[in-house]
């Protein structure tokens, strides 16, 4: 039997899904990007493990509140589960974001990051940068596929102060 030009072109379409179902199917994407501020004291336990007298091993528990240019981000809470591992007042933070949203959906995400604390006229400040990606979600963003990169200080001053970029498919 021979197949023509458009018996072909009929096969590609039913094998492929559909006329315009080929490659991956998002139901929609995201720009999260935005700033967030601290929204209680963070709950921390040190460790010392007594290996050097400046090594701090740190579990921390902190909730901010996120400012996003996403509707769905934007108003939401984050929940920051971090273990920190310092010398000398430098060192890394890795660990979990668990993002509440207003709609009651949560997303989770990995972090890691590096920061260090310096001391200056009396005072102090602690600079931090990191990654993160979206591991897990909950009704529409089930599926979430993304992450992004941030930035931060603290000061004794000005308080916390960070700025993300983020975008996500789901």
């Amino acid at each position: 039997m021979k197949i023509g030009m458009p018996g072909y072109f009929l096969i590609a379409a039913v094998a492929c899904g559909g006329l315009f179902g080929c490659g991956p199917a998002w139901a929609d994407s995201m720009d999260c990007s935005g700033t967030k501020k601290s929204k209680d004291r963070p709950y921390t336990e040190d460790i010392r493990p007594g290996d050097q007298p400046d090594h701090v091993m740190r579990q921390a528990i902190r909730t901010h509140v996120i400012s996003s240019k996403d509707a769905d981000f934007d108003g939401s809470e984050q929940t920051v589960f971090a273990h920190e591992d310092y010398y000398a007042n430098s060192g890394t933070s890795v660990g979990y974001f668990l993002y509440t949203l207003k709609s009651g959906d949560k997303i989770w995400a990995r972090f890691d990051s590096v920061a260090s604390t310096v001391s200056m006229q009396g005072s102090w400040e602690a600079t931090y940068q990191g990654v993160f990606r979206f591991v897990a979600g909950t009704g529409k963003f089930s599926g979430i596929r993304g992450g992004g990169h941030y930035e931060g200080k603290v000061t004794p001053g000005a308080g916390f102060v960070e700025n993300f970029t983020c975008s996500a498919q789901y």
